[in-house]
Formats: C-alpha cells, structure tokens, sequence
C-alpha cells in the first residue's frame, strides 16, 4: 500500500519524507512542504459550471448504460475504466464548463453594475488622458465622481449591515473579519553583517 500525496499541479509539494507510522496504524506518516510560490501561479485549465448543468439528461445518459453487464467478467481497474469513460462521456454535453476568475479576489459587496461601469469609465478614461485623447479636466472630472461614488457605496452598505446587525450578524462579522484580514508579506530580516535576525 502507498500514502500519497495527491496535488493538482507539478511542483506544488517538495521535501516529502516518510516519518513511520502514528501509534498501532499500519499507515505511514507522510511529512512534506507546500511550495508557495508554485500555489499562488493561477489555474488556466477550465472547471466545470455545474451552475448551468443539466442533471436530467446526465441522469439518463447514465441510465441507458447496462451497467449489470458492463463490467462483468472484468477486474476492478477496468470496471473503474469502463466507468470512468461513461462518466466523462455523459458529463461532455450536460455539463458546460467556464474559466476560472483571472483573480482569486471576489468582488466587495458595495460594488454594482453601476459602480463597475463607472471604474470601467474611469480605466479608459485613464488609458485616453496617457495616449494624449483626452483632456486633463474631463479626466479629473471622471475620477472624481467615480471615487465619490465608490465612497458613498462603501458608506450606504456599512449603515445597512450596522443597522440590520441584530437581524443578520453573519453578514456584519464577515465584513468585519475581512477588514481585519492582515497579508504578511515581510520576509526574513537581516543585520548589516547579513546575518538571519532572530529578536
């Protein structure tokens, strides 16, 4: 029997060692080191949108399958072949996939459709003012009314989770624990001498 580490992609654990078994298990303690840097590199491949699947035509294509006699006489890795291959053949048409989000980051909750178009505006207008297409004053004009928009936004939903805070605590504390999220992105110091500081 092996432990195994299983990863979506190369190079995304390193330094993986046996440590021997935890107390009467017959299993094998597997030590290893999550590579950060191989983590944060973006998935291009494709998921599935099960949001759009239809599960009524996924169910049938499955049922006209003679599953009694598909596998018969067979071992279990060609059982698991031969489902495994209907599986995927009936996902194909039922099950559309997407891309994933370029950024991992989801959107605030005070940005709308309208808000997102005012940034949009306020992004163009910004590549048309550096290519000499547009005017300082109207670009002035552009960021200022997207930001006060921005800021009246963010204060309207902040009144509404205070003021509906007995009603719906979730919503109030997870904005409150997203504000207080830190990002420790400060590496390893070191002296003068180039030496590791440790106090």
């Amino acid at each position: 029997m092996l432990d195994l580490v299983l990863t979506n992609k190369e190079g995304l654990v390193g330094d993986v060692k046996l440590k021997g078994s935890l107390g009467c298990s017959d299993h094998e303690m597997v030590e290893f080191r999550i590579l950060r840097a191989a983590r944060r590199a973006l998935s291009k491949l494709p998921t599935l949108d099960f949001r759009r699947a239809d599960f009524g035509l996924f169910r049938d294509l499955l049922g006209r399958v003679p599953w009694d006699k598909a596998p018969e006489g067979r071992g279990a890795q060609d059982s698991w072949l031969i489902f495994k291959g209907h599986l995927l053949q009936a996902q194909e048409p039922c099950i559309p996939t997407k891309k994933k989000s370029s950024k991992s980051t989801k959107r605030p909750p005070w940005m709308n459709k309208e808000l997102l178009g005012k940034v949009k505006q306020k992004k163009e207008a910004y590549k048309g003012w550096k290519q000499g297409q547009v005017a300082w004053e109207e670009y002035r004009e552009i960021v200022r009314a997207a930001r006060d928009q921005v800021r009246k936004a963010k204060a309207l939903i902040e009144i509404s989770l205070a003021r509906d805070v007995k009603d719906n605590k979730n919503s109030f504390y997870r904005y409150v624990s997203e504000k207080r999220r830190t990002r420790e992105n400060v590496g390893p110091l070191r002296n003068e001498m180039g030496d590791l500081v440790t106090q």
